[in-house]
């Protein structure tokens, strides 16, 4: 009866209002739905992909074997180019290839420190990259975690909305985040650093709908080492894999001189060996959370992920434990891809480097990148390629002991500032122990030789055509 009653008297409140005032009241409401957005018909930016980096420091390309999330969540559901590649092998110029899409030579961010290289000289760049197009482009922008060797303080670069960088080197006890512009400390003993960017990058996911560019940079597996307590001991007494080499006579005089891999040398490698797989487990752990909270906003589906590094590590290849050599252990590094349309579990052989990168971003994002030397990797990304890739690529290095070099499907070839050369034929040799510069064809040397000449100075078109296809 109350129902009823409530009924009636609801009827009779409508029917004592003027019709007038009714008609007022049905057009405001059609008017008010006309004003919702539709996104799918008045934002063409939200059908296009989200795209995260995830950028860790110093990795060898055999470590990820160690990395059981990454592999189930993105190898076996993604690309992995068993042929990545870094053009310079050290931190600052890597990055700034990264983020521009240009090798060092054209760029000129050649060291770590200023006034060569580092986040100072990267200040005259940062003005046009890929994130100041992407955010132009309507993009959300972000970075968390490492940017450039002697970044500190309170500045923040064109080009990203979300800042969440570590200020300055790493202390004993504690480091530095500069926050949206305000620096703040943490100690290692409370605040894990790899497990406080994965929480800051999974917030950001979170509160984003897309379309957003994200860099998630880790120190690891740079040393200091400083792992969780979730995996302190994880790799404790690990034995290094196969390493040294005999005898290094067909070396340039900067590897002959090296001292030998004495017993205080290799124990001192094998623990960078421990602390690198073991900071390597908090970075698994940032994919696998980032992976989850991808999947729980329902963004995994327009989300593509690149996983790859700044440079290799030898760890007592050639009796070195370094970065910025010609190295198979320096240069290659690993690079896996996956999102929509990418084919699930594949491995791919092309010669693809950090210089593809920004042209690629720049491609999902429907964006001009027209400075890049690089190339879009989206042909590779398809079940059956069918276009023809580079055949070459330009390695090179300015930093203290210069040499440029280049890297073929079957050659690594390599001219030293101090006028020697090396050529390693990898199909037989993979492990680089044989130069056989003095014995090879002359034929095959004039030709590297020139192509190497052609790319040493490239730009642009020039570069992609020195490299062939």
């Amino acid at each position: 009866m109350r129902a009823a009653g409530t009924d009636v008297s609801l009827l009779a409140m409508l029917t004592s209002w003027p019709l007038r005032a009714l008609l007022a009241c049905a057009l405001l409401f059609a008017v008010s739905l006309s004003m919702v957005p539709d996104r799918s018909e008045q934002d063409p930016a939200r059908e296009r992909p989200n795209m995260l980096l995830i950028l860790t420091d110093d990795q060898p390309a055999k470590t990820l074997a160690e990395m059981p999330k990454l592999r189930e969540g993105l190898m076996d559901k993604g690309v992995t180019f068993k042929q990545g590649f870094v053009t310079d092998p050290l931190c600052c110029p890597s990055r700034a290839t990264i983020l521009t899409g240009e090798y060092a030579h054209n760029h000129g961010v050649r060291t770590n420190s200023f006034p060569g290289g580092g986040a100072e000289k990267f200040r005259e760049l940062d003005g046009d990259t890929i994130a100041t197009r992407l955010k132009e482009a309507g993009y959300s922008t972000a970075y968390f975690g490492k940017y450039f060797n002697e970044y500190r303080g309170r500045y923040v670069p064109p080009g990203w909305d979300r800042w969440f960088v570590y200020s300055g080197t790493a202390a004993d006890r504690s480091y530095d985040i500069n926050d949206q512009g305000r620096v703040l400390t943490y100690t290692h003993a409370h605040t894990n650093e790899t497990d406080l960017t994965a929480d800051r990058a999974a917030e950001y996911i979170g509160e984003h709908e897309g379309p957003w560019f994200m860099v998630v940079g880790t120190r690891a597996p740079h040393g200091p080492h400083y792992p969780s307590d979730n995996h302190r001991n994880d790799f404790n007494g690990v034995d290094l894999p196969g390493f040294g080499e005999e005898d290094v006579s067909d070396k340039p005089a900067i590897i002959r001189n090296a001292p030998p891999l004495d017993e205080k040398r290799t124990r001192r490698l094998r623990e960078d060996y421990e602390g690198k797989l073991e900071t390597l487990q908090d970075v698994d752990d940032l994919v696998g959370k980032l992976l989850k909270r991808l999947e729980a906003t329902g963004e995994m589906k327009n989300t593509y992920i690149v996983y790859t590094t700044d440079n290799g590590w030898l760890l007592g290849e050639h009796n070195l434990t370094a970065k910025g050599l010609p190295y198979e252990g320096a240069v290659r590094v690993p690079y896996v891809v996956r999102g929509p349309g990418v084919p699930r579990d594949e491995k791919r052989d092309e010669l693809v480097a950090n210089v593809d990168l920004a042209p690629t971003f720049a491609a999902w994002g429907g964006v001009e990148l027209p400075g890049a030397d690089g190339r879009e990797l989206a042909p590779l990304l398809e079940d059956a390629p069918s276009a023809s890739w580079r055949e070459r690529l330009l390695i090179e290095h300015f930093a203290g002991h210069e040499w440029a070099g280049l890297r073929t499907p079957r050659y690594t070839y390599v001219e030293h500032a101090t006028g020697e050369k090396e050529l390693y034929e990898l199909r037989e040799d993979p492990r680089q122990l044989r130069s056989v510069h003095k014995t090879a064809d002359q034929a095959l040397l004039e030709n590297l030789e020139r192509r190497l000449e052609l790319l040493r100075d490239c730009s642009g078109d020039g570069c992609r055509a020195a490299e062939g296809d």
